[in-house]
């Protein structure tokens, strides 16, 4: 998803969230209403100095606008189904465990979690 288009979803959410129309927007940071629909619909380019006015009346930073959003990981799981009555079965399983643990591991390691 490409950064205008990631801060219209943002600023939309917190439209919608806050209330507010788009139309009540455009008045606050000095744009006509068809302006803000078009920036808003990406038919107009989202510039620079439209993020700063936009991010002050949403009472964040410009950074905050134009960072993706923070998504808390949910853990891994999975379920087998039916039952591993061979040695072969457990052991086939007990290699595959490790080898979800062992990507893990480096997945963290290679991409440890901004905090």
């Amino acid at each position: 998803m490409n950064r205008d288009i990631m801060v219209i979803n943002k600023v939309r959410k917190w439209l919608k969230e806050s209330g507010r129309t788009y139309q009540s927007l455009a008045e606050e940071i000095g744009v006509s209403k068809s302006l803000m629909g078009h920036i808003l619909t990406n038919k107009r380019q989202f510039t620079p100095e439209r993020m700063i006015d936009v991010a002050k009346a949403m009472g964040v930073t410009v950074q905050d606008l134009i960072s993706p959003e923070q998504t808390e990981e949910k853990p891994y799981s999975f379920q087998l189904r039916g039952s591993a009555d061979s040695l072969n079965a457990k052991e086939d399983i007990r290699k595959m465990m490790f080898a979800i643990e062992d990507y893990l591991r480096i997945e963290r390691a290679n991409f440890p979690k901004e905090g």
